[in-house]
């Protein structure tokens, strides 16, 4: 006699549980032969396979963890996983190395997820490091979310790692207003079905928390059915909320739009010149369809204002909808783009560049990518670094700064960074008016104020300054300033004054009687007020 395998009692009231959720419950069926799948599998009826999953998660994380919490009492049903306990792993495996599963504390007896926004795995090594990973541990369960698993050039080999594959649906209206049915009809609620296609035109978790609110508010006032009116009143309340909490965000972060910290930087008119007429440029190509590169060459002596520029250009990206991403600003040293292994190096070169997909990268001291010609590591940081500007040319803009002349050997040595690059900017030096401009906005920052005796002693110390070799421009204004704070500070504290906010002639004497410049050997770049 054959023994046939069924679901019972149990196992449908678990699949239940997805007839409640948006967006996954076409994986029903699926969960479903998984379950058989499972039976026959411990019952020794299939010796092949294993009990992973590819989910292809078109919609949020949110309903990615609805459906990972069903599949989790499956498991735990069946054995396979002691807990319901759901393990996010981010960037577990780096190529070239090997995968820290055993320095990772909580993920025993549980179902492991490995987000694939974090891990590529379309290079090869990474493959094959997983395979290992997976073999060693044989009884896990497995999760890779995103689609990127279940299409391109590794799909095949991904089917050995994986038996199983889901996806997760956009919520569409429709999806919406089921769910709001079924949560009104649990509570025994009365409705009018078209008053719900209104009411469900919103985003799904916007959506629950209105839900949950009239709930309550009908359950607290003894209320069993819903009109028009409340429907209404409640989206309106979630509505303001929402682009209130979203205008507060805005204001806390741009309190100052790009264009205006643009034009109150001190100095710079003929940079704010340029970066106005680049802007102009792209988004006048941008309109035409045919978007430029955004790479740009910044060039000049230490504390001149590269890197404020630079923040400030990825701020008005943001706003002018010049990139499609967040215009997040990345900064790296050059040196740190380059390896210490074969292999690291383009692996970082490619990590960084895609941290700031949709703002700026800039990378600080470039020509630190070839300083010291150790070999091959140096050459791979380059011939990564333009293949990326290549590919990503219009979705980032790359920002490489550093002195005039080594910058200038730095582009002449690959042709291919002059073909890449569309702007470069030399920053000039600051002039003395300029200097105790700078510094009179440091006081100002701080609430000191400075006496009216003070502005010749500066101009006279900023000359004298400029002469030296490695003159730092507002990076110097900056170290006296913190001086001079040091100095009052003491004075203050010895007479026991109480005008703590001053700072006198002698306050800066004494600071610039401490400054060594032979001791200003090394080269850094930029400064922000």
């Amino acid at each position: 006699m054959v023994k046939k395998y069924t679901l019972d009692a149990e196992d449908e009231e678990i699949l239940g549980e997805l007839d409640n959720l948006c967006g996954v419950i076409q994986n029903k069926e699926i969960l479903r032969d998984m379950i058989l799948y499972i039976k026959l599998k411990q019952n020794n009826e299939i010796d092949f396979g294993n009990y992973n999953i590819i989910i292809r998660n078109n919609s949020s994380y949110n309903l990615l963890n609805d459906l990972l919490k069903v599949c989790a009492k499956v498991f735990k049903k069946y054995n396979i996983i002691e807990n319901e306990k759901i393990c996010y792993l981010d960037k577990i495996i780096n190529s070239r190395r090997d995968c820290p599963f055993d320095k990772i504390s909580g993920i025993e007896d549980s179902i492991i997820v490995i987000n694939e926004k974090k891990l590529r795995i379309n290079y090869n090594d990474e493959l094959e490091n997983l395979k290992k990973i997976m073999n060693l541990y044989k009884n896990k369960i497995f999760i890779f979310e995103d689609s990127n698993f279940c299409e391109g050039e590794t799909d095949g080999e991904l089917g050995e790692l994986a038996s199983f594959r889901m996806t997760i649906d956009k919520i569409s209206l429709d999806d919406k207003i089921t769910y709001c049915r079924n949560k009104f009809d649990q509570q025994q609620l009365k409705y009018k079905k078209q008053d719900l296609r209104e009411y469900a035109d919103v985003p799904f978790w916007t959506l629950k928390n209105m839900i949950i609110k009239l709930i309550i508010e009908c359950k607290s006032k003894n209320l069993n059915s819903l009109d028009k009116q409340m429907l209404k009143k409640n989206k309106e309340f979630y509505s303001e909320n929402t682009t209130q909490k979203k205008n507060e965000r805005k204001y806390e972060k741009n309190k100052e739009d790009g264009k205006e910290e643009l034009n109150d930087l001190i100095g710079l008119d003929e940079i704010k010149k340029q970066i106005n007429k680049i802007l102009s440029y792209v988004k006048l190509n941008k309109e035409r369809g045919q978007m430029p590169s955004l790479h740009m060459c910044f060039t000049g002596n230490p504390g001149t204002g590269k890197t404020s520029i630079a923040r400030i250009i990825g701020k008005i990206f943001e706003e002018e909808n010049i990139l499609s991403g967040s215009g997040d600003f990345v900064e790296i040293h050059g040196r740190d783009l380059v390896g210490k292994y074969v292999g690291w190096t383009a692996q970082k070169v490619h990590d960084t560049v895609e941290k700031a997909i949709g703002g700026v990268l800039f990378i600080d001291e470039a020509y630190s990518l070839v300083a010291d010609r150790r070999g091959s590591f140096e050459d791979e940081a380059i011939a990564t670094l333009i293949k990326e500007m290549e590919d990503h040319r219009n979705e980032i803009c790359i920002i490489l700064a550093g002195y005039t002349k080594e910058m200038s050997d730095l582009i002449k040595l690959n042709p291919g960074f002059e073909s890449r690059i569309q702007f470069t900017i030399d920053f000039p030096d600051y002039n003395e008016e300029e200097l105790l401009a700078i510094f009179k906005g440091l006081c100002k920052k701080e609430k000191y104020k400075l006496s009216e005796n003070c502005k010749e002693i500066l101009i006279d110390n900023f000359n004298k300054a400029k002469k030296e070799e490695n003159f730092g421009n507002g990076r110097y204004v900056r170290n006296l300033f913190e001086k001079i704070k040091f100095e009052q500070a003491d004075r203050i504290v010895q007479t026991n004054s109480k005008s703590i906010n001053s700072i006198t002639k002698k306050d800066i004497e004494k600071a610039i009687q401490t400054i060594t410049f032979k001791e200003k050997q090394t080269r850094k770049i930029g400064f922000v007020i």
